[in-house]
């Protein structure tokens, strides 16, 4: 009997201890929710990519950018910032895709469409090619001849099957009159494009003015 009485009040008190450590429990929990949203978490993300892109840790950076706009398809900002650093570290085909998704989102983004169609060239032309013959493009434009020929012609030591270096290389030389490198010029353009129309007119003017300096 009274080890029944002993058993039976030592399970009431360990009912009542479990009981008070549940309510122990409760009451150090926080009285407030520590969820955060999509767009939240989203904009955390970005920041510490940003952070880590402008401590120059490009390739950590690119996870929290892509954790990013994995959580906020439309995060436009954290797509260039993306896109950016892929560029920036030499990764031609991801930086066109993430250009590519940054005009999805805002077609009229010209400074977007400029950097897709920059990375397209450089996967063509080479970076150091592509940048040489760009400058040597903006001088021609300008009528800077005489600093567009030396820009063509490093364009074409990067990348000796750049087409379009050898075509403005010549009719910037015509423009200079130096004819006789303007015929090799284009000579050497319609290899590539043997139908050109307009450079085969280009290679007459060349060929005529190389022949009028004899």
């Amino acid at each position: 009997m009274v080890f029944k009485r002993l058993w039976f009040w030592g399970l009431i008190l360990l009912v009542v201890l479990s009981f008070s450590a549940v309510w122990a429990v409760e009451e150090v929990q926080p009285p407030y929710s520590f969820d955060v949203t999509a767009e939240g978490y989203a904009q955390v993300m970005f920041d510490q990519g940003y952070n880590l892109y402008q401590e120059g840790r490009k390739e950590e950076a690119i996870q929290f950018f892509i954790e990013a706009v994995s959580t906020k398809p439309n995060f436009i900002k954290a797509w260039k910032w993306l896109a950016r650093t892929y560029q920036e570290e030499g990764m031609y085909d991801e930086a066109i895709w993430a250009w590519g998704k940054v005009l999805e989102l805002a077609p009229d983004d010209n400074h977007a469409a400029y950097f897709r169609e920059k990375c397209e060239n450089y996967k063509k032309y080479g970076k150091a090619a592509w940048d040489s013959f760009e400058e040597g493009i903006v001088a021609y434009q300008s009528g800077d001849y005489f600093s567009a020929i030396p820009l063509f012609e490093e364009a074409i030591r990067n990348n000796p099957e750049f087409d379009k270096a050898y075509y403005f290389l010549g009719a910037a030389l015509i423009k200079v009159e130096d004819y006789h490198r303007a015929v090799w010029a284009f000579e050497k353009y319609l290899t590539f494009h043997p139908d050109d129309e307009k450079a085969q007119y280009f290679l007459k003017v060349a060929q005529k003015g190389a022949a009028n300096l004899q």
